[in-house]
């Protein structure tokens, strides 16, 4: 990576009413109970990103505050000036060390069409707890079906073998409707047919994308989570039904949703119903090598990419969470700056000592206020540093204490 996250500032957006955070370049693991801002600040990193490949009204309308769509903090717009929202990220150059700060707000699209951040945003990969609920949220009756899981925290980060953008092909016919503006005559024709095509090709570059992704989903669970498994595991998605589009006008039209099935064998025997045969802890080993799969298959050249994790493992036991915190801290996605944010402080301590003496490479923050007061990034130090600031203060005592805490901690 020629680029690195340098700097965050945001202003009325979300939770926020003025924020500051300096990453100089590391990691960032965050801890934020519930309403310190911990969803913001993902949401405000993933707005940004996206930013550069929509059109200016796309994104000027959450900071506008007579848009229905605006994300601008309530307890900011009751002042009597609110602050005008913004999100400015800061990218330093490793070789140069020359900072550029793009913005966006309801007047300032400074991301549009800027390489660096369209390719950042195509390289980096945002990941939340609930593509993994919703891997296991189905019946009995029902089938696998994981296009709505897909579509939603997938596919938008997926790109074709040919560069195109899955999502932005998608975004064109998500609607179902080619004629949206009722055009008659050779208009209305020239609409299905555009439709038709789109929707064509579309199906094209699906099924290439998902089998991808379930190759690279069956080597990483074998590396990773087959070792005590009692029998073989092996996993599938495919593209059982692709998109389609049938029909030239009103009456005749049909348009049907993709569905990409998911599929286990256990010693080459077929699991039917896998959300009924496997607990919750092997759906959720599998869920992982899935989405895990689709950051690791869509790798390709940026100055930035960014990796940002959400309450992503809020639903595994500790050990099975640690499992995965080496995973993250592995090789695998060593080419990404990843943000870590979690509301459980005991996973956080758990997460910073499992990362021991590379903690030069990352900041430790946590999240402290609420969305009606400021919410500040507080340098969380562990008990050995904090035994060092009071030894300093010629605090012998309190300084006793904490390394007593550092030596229990470590047992």
């Amino acid at each position: 990576m020629r680029a690195r996250l340098h700097h965050i500032a945001i202003t009325n957006f979300k939770a926020f009413r003025e924020f500051s955070l300096n990453l100089e370049g590391r990691h960032l693991l965050v801890y934020g109970a519930n309403g310190a801002g911990k969803s913001s600040l993902y949401w405000a990193l993933y707005t940004f990103l996206q930013s550069a490949r929509k059109p200016r009204n796309g994104i000027a309308k959450y900071f506008d505050p007579a848009n229905p769509q605006s994300l601008l903090n309530l307890h900011e717009q009751k002042e009597a000036t609110p602050k005008p929202g913004e999100i400015a990220l800061t990218l330093r150059d490793t070789a140069t060390r020359n900072d550029t700060t793009y913005r966006i707000s309801q007047i300032d699209h400074g991301t549009f069409n800027q390489p660096a951040i369209l390719k950042g945003d195509l390289a980096s990969d945002f990941i939340t707890y609930r593509f993994f609920f919703g891997f296991s949220h189905f019946r009995n009756s029902e089938k696998f079906d994981l296009w709505p899981l897909f579509e939603k925290e997938i596919l938008p980060f997926c790109v074709s073998t040919g560069g195109q953008s899955p999502y932005d092909m998608w975004q064109r016919i998500k609607s179902g409707n080619p004629n949206p503006s009722n055009q008659v005559g050779i208009a209305g024709a020239t609409a299905y047919s555009s439709f038709k095509g789109n929707t064509e090709r579309f199906a094209n570059v699906l099924p290439g994308i998902v089998d991808s992704i379930s190759r690279e989903a069956q080597k990483f669970y074998d590396k990773h989570f087959s070792a005590d498994d009692p029998a073989k595991v092996t996993l599938k998605l495919a593209v059982t039904t692709p998109p389609s589009a049938t029909g030239s006008n009103q009456n005749e039209f049909k348009f049907t949703l993709p569905v990409i099935e998911f599929g286990v064998q256990l010693d080459g025997h077929t699991v039917t119903k896998p959300q009924s045969f496997l607990n919750e802890a092997k759906l959720t080993q599998l869920a992982l090598s899935v989405r895990f799969a689709a950051s690791l298959v869509n790798l390709h050249d940026s100055d930035l990419k960014l990796l940002v994790l959400d309450d992503l493992l809020v639903s595994l036991d500790m050990s099975n969470r640690m499992l995965v915190v080496d995973i993250l801290l592995s090789e695998s996605f060593a080419s990404y700056q990843k943000i870590i944010l979690t509301h459980e402080l005991g996973f956080f301590r758990e997460f910073r000592r499992r990362i021991g003496s590379h903690h030069a490479d990352w900041r430790f923050v946590s999240l402290q206020g609420s969305s009606a007061q400021n919410i500040d990034a507080r340098t969380e130090k562990n008990e050995l540093e904090k035994a060092e600031d009071y030894l300093n203060r010629h605090d012998i005592e309190e300084a006793a204490m904490f390394l007593r805490k550092a030596a229990e901690d470590t047992a």
